[in-house]
């Protein structure tokens, strides 16, 4: 059992502070500053904390990126290789999102619209995302394929989903989902993320013989992508 108010290391949600109160009943979880913090009843092992984190691990992140999401005003933009996002203030008088070429989006925004507001910076992101849906829906799926077809990959239906405490997942079928976020990457890091579930498809775990197998399908040692990798986040 660790000691009132020590941090842990969960190995999704990164540091959570962990304290004990005789008063309390259940496992709580609560994002402050950006923190996770857990408040436990005396009896709740590290075992019964990490069942409890595991649980709700992707609301916990959301909530965490929401906390640390920058303001989305004027002159806001995300560009990456594959998806480049700008807001702009025009006369007209509603919201209008505009695809100006192969993934570059623009949100028109009336000149009076108040867009500071917490309600309307939950719908932003929306639009931000969708988005990034829609770009991810056209790119992913075909890269993919353009993988799997180069190195021999047999694989199941592909999906693209919004998840953030994974880039992507392959099940016993061979089905594989990506992550829309894939689209903020770089095209190395995409087709890490990529490579690595086509691998599951025929090592369905991380055993030496998975690595290897990755390390040949990307002709380099994967580690190095691996790392950088876990320095990318996103907050939407």
């Amino acid at each position: 059992m660790p000691l009132n108010g020590e941090t842990v290391t969960h190995p999704v949600l990164g540091n959570i502070v962990i304290t004990y109160n005789a008063r309390a009943r259940h496992i709580i979880m609560r994002v402050r500053n950006s923190e996770i913090c857990v408040t436990a009843p005396p009896h709740a092992s590290l075992n019964d904390i990490y069942k409890a984190l595991n649980e709700h691990q992707d609301k916990l992140a959301a909530q965490r990126r929401r906390s640390k999401a920058p303001l989305i005003d004027v002159g806001y933009s995300i560009e990456t290789p594959f998806f480049v996002f700008t807001l702009q203030k025009t006369n007209q008088q509603q919201f209008t999102l505009k695809r100006e070429k192969e993934g570059i989006y623009t949100l028109l925004c009336p000149h009076s619209a108040t867009l500071c507001e917490e309600p309307r910076q939950v719908w932003l992101r929306k639009v931000i995302k969708n988005a990034m849906r829609h770009r991810a829906s056209e790119m992913l799926p075909t890269r993919l394929k353009e993988l799997a077809a180069q190195k021999g990959f047999a694989h199941g239906k592909i999906s693209v989903r919004d998840t953030h405490t994974r880039w992507g997942s392959c099940n016993s079928r061979k089905d594989i989902s990506l992550s829309i976020h894939l689209v903020l990457l770089p095209l190395p890091l995409i087709d890490y993320v990529i490579m690595h579930e086509l691998c599951h498809t025929v090592e369905m775990n991380h055993s030496p013989r998975f690595w290897k197998l990755l390390d040949k399908a990307l002709e380099t040692d994967s580690k190095d992508l691996r790392k950088q990798l876990r320095e990318f986040s996103t907050y939407f």
